[in-house]
């Protein structure tokens, strides 16, 4: 297994976080209520968008090191030397996704912004019409009948 820097994973993560939880939902909150105070939802819902944030972070970080150790870029769309299929991807086939649209969704929790829902809604696109569909197709290129085989076994979403 090659020898992988600890902070490629923390910064896929991070860079995940930043991008679903304050980039997009900030344009949405400056558009809708200008450079003014952030509107928070009531104090129970911001600690259950935390809890949701937390797991989230958690289903990105650990599938994106054990992707990371077993010399598989985190930021491109190429398929590693392996198909990954033990750990985390026994569950589902992209616990990063499925992280993903948890953060996404934590910003609905926590802010009282109408359009918020188009957080969430666009990582749910991405990742089933968009950058989903294209990995598929890739993984199918590099490694035909046993990811064929996997992607029978195993949901893409729900364990």
């Amino acid at each position: 297994m090659p020898r992988v820097r600890r902070t490629i994973p923390f910064l896929y993560t991070g860079v995940t976080v930043a991008l679903w939880v304050v980039i997009l939902p900030g344009v949405l909150i400056r558009d809708q209520q200008g450079v003014g105070g952030i509107p928070w939802r009531p104090l129970p819902l911001v600690i259950a968008a935390a809890a949701v944030l937390l797991a989230g972070t958690g289903l990105v970080h650990y599938p994106a090191r054990q992707l990371a150790q077993r010399g598989i870029g985190l930021f491109g769309m190429t398929p590693g030397p392996v198909l990954v299929t033990d750990g985390w991807y026994r569950r589902v086939r992209n616990p990063i996704d499925v992280g993903t649209t948890l953060i996404a969704l934590s910003p609905v929790a926590a802010f009282d912004v109408a359009l918020m829902w188009v957080v969430p809604g666009a990582a749910l696109i991405n990742f089933t019409v968009g950058a989903g569909l294209y990995e598929d197709r890739r993984l199918f290129e590099g490694f035909g009948e046993e990811f064929t085989g996997y992607r029978r076994r195993v949901p893409k979403w729900i364990p």
